[in-house]
């Protein structure tokens, strides 16, 4: 587990910003120091290499001296001095040498010599300069570079409190609203930044979120509504029979009431397959011949006597209208689609499949009234029927065209209803072809 779980954005914030000034106070700091350090030593090299010439200079320059003479030099500290034969000469201070030499860096002292010996003269650098400015700006800069580290947190604190408070305001609204007040909406911030859109975010997900529940509670009250009036008519056509059993038509009564048990079974069917639908469960797929279901659909309506359904001028003709798909669920598409015709067409509707721009295009037409233009979006919602096809005899649920649209939809696929050259409703419905995935 991290260990910054459990603590706040805010407190995340500052010590983020503590930390990276920290950070960055502590790299210059550190180029700061390596800058001196290095600038420092170069300059005692210098003024090493000046005294060193400067203590040889004394030595060459004493004229003709006698070897074992004394010769009293000023030299620096830290100075090694070696004659031809590699000796080293050690100089004499007096006694009060080395407390002048504290306050300064050269000292008198007394050399015994020899005459016109080379001498070789080194002085080390001096480190108390480096010492001195070291120590001077670790004790003045890292007080003031602790201030500025608190300082910064104290402002990110304060600054990140004050972004945040909108959050603490969506928060508090948010985990108010249940399923029963889905019209609630969160604060929006007047600063347009990503809080704004976060908000806007958020009710645009609770505007979706209403419009499902409504439509979820309306689906249900009709799916009830749908489902009464059948089991009322059963049950009255059985309590009548009931009150009066010798002069009940009893084949009769149960001729009706399977023809209402059928109407059940239909809408608990379709009911179930929308369920499954808008659960997006999906089925095993595999390439269907759209082509082949049209021929297919076109036989089973051909053996009901009734409208006559038959294939469209463009046939099967071309390439293969193949798709990738769900056989029975575009079985039950088709379905759909053709006995939603059937119900509205006077005489004659037709099925033709063809296959355009990697698209398979079937279309079912008829001759009856048509749907006006503001309906053509309307009859594709769930229990929608038109002014002129309310009646329950005709076996309609308001579920086909429903049903048809979500598994076009699953399929990758739009369904649309426009004018017939017949004079009626074309239903197109356009797929990928399995060529073109």
């Amino acid at each position: 587990m991290s260990p910054l779980t459990g603590i706040s954005v805010r407190a995340k914030a500052a010590s983020a910003a503590a930390g990276t000034v920290l950070l960055a106070i502590a790299l210059c700091m550190l180029a700061l120091v390596l800058t001196l350090q290095q600038n420092l030593r170069d300059s005692a090299k210098v003024d090493a290499d000046r005294a060193a010439a400067g203590l040889k200079g004394q030595l060459t320059g004493s004229g003709e001296i006698r070897k074992g003479r004394e010769v009293v030099v000023l030299t620096p500290k830290q100075v090694t001095i070696k004659d031809a034969a590699g000796k080293v000469i050690t100089p004499a201070y007096p006694a009060e040498a080395p407390r002048k030499a504290k306050a300064d860096s050269r000292a008198p002292a007394v050399l015994t010599v020899g005459n016109h010996t080379p001498y070789s003269v080194a002085v080390a650098p001096s480190t108390t300069a480096l010492d001195n400015a070291t120590q001077l700006l670790l004790r003045q800069v890292a007080p003031a570079a602790a201030g500025l580290v608190l300082f910064v947190a104290a402002l990110t604190w304060l600054l990140v409190g004050r972004a945040l408070r909108p959050v603490a305001a969506i928060r508090e609204e948010f985990t108010e609203i249940t399923e029963r007040d889905l019209h609630r909406r969160v604060p929006v911030p007047k600063a347009r930044d990503e809080i704004f859109r976060l908000a806007r975010t958020m009710n645009a997900t609770l505007d979706r979120l209403h419009r499902a529940m409504t439509r979820q509670r309306q689906f249900v009250a009709d799916a009830s509504h749908e489902l009464r009036s059948p089991i009322a008519a059963v049950r009255a056509q059985l309590e009548l029979a009931l009150a009066r059993p010798s002069r009940t038509d009893w084949p009769t009564v149960v001729h009706k009431a399977l023809q209402d048990t059928d109407r059940l079974q239909s809408v608990a069917s379709d009911l179930l397959l929308l369920a499954r639908l808008d659960a997006q469960e999906a089925p095993p797929r595999s390439p269907v011949d759209l082509g082949a279901l049209a021929a297919e659909e076109v036989r089973r309506h051909r053996r009901h006597p009734g409208t006559v359904v038959a294939a469209g001028e463009d046939g099967h003709a071309g390439p293969p209208a193949v798709v990738h798909g769900s056989r029975v669920q575009l079985s039950r598409l088709l379905t759909n689609l053709v006995d939603n015709a059937r119900r509205h067409a006077r005489t004659t509707v037709s099925v033709s499949v063809a296959v355009r721009d990697g698209m398979v295009e079937l279309s079912v037409d008829d001759d009856g009234p048509g749907i006006a233009e503001a309906d053509r979006e309307r009859v594709f919602e769930r229990f929608t029927r038109l002014d002129d096809a309310r009646a329950r005899q005709d076996g309609g649920t308001g579920l086909g065209l429903a049903i048809a649209q979500d598994i076009a939809h699953a399929h990758g696929g739009t369904l649309t209803i426009g004018t017939s050259p017949r004079g009626g409703a074309q239903i197109r419905l356009r797929l990928p072809s399995e060529m073109r995935l």
